[in-house]
């Protein structure tokens, strides 16, 4: 999955899988635990996310990123653009 557009759909639908809410409820620019989440669930969440990409994240790579966009844009960005 490469595709910016494709990606953000797939972190949205991960989102919403992990709160247990629509995922056009998942807000694009709110960050995580704004929008409901907790440490508990950002680890489920970081396990669903390493699933779509090659990348190896780090669980605080999620606390650096913590919007819809910004963890898209972290999968799209190369390993050294952390």
């Amino acid at each position: 999955m490469t595709e910016n557009g494709e990606l953000l759909w797939a972190v949205r639908d991960a989102w919403a899988e992990t709160l247990g809410i629509e995922a056009a409820s998942v807000p694009l620019e709110e960050g995580f635990f704004e929008a409901g989440g907790n440490s508990l669930l950002l680890l489920l969440l970081w396990e669903q996310l390493n699933e779509l990409t090659s990348r190896d994240l780090r669980a605080t790579d999620l606390f650096l990123h913590p919007t819809v966009r910004a963890q898209a844009a972290l999968l799209l960005s190369p390993d050294g653009d952390r």
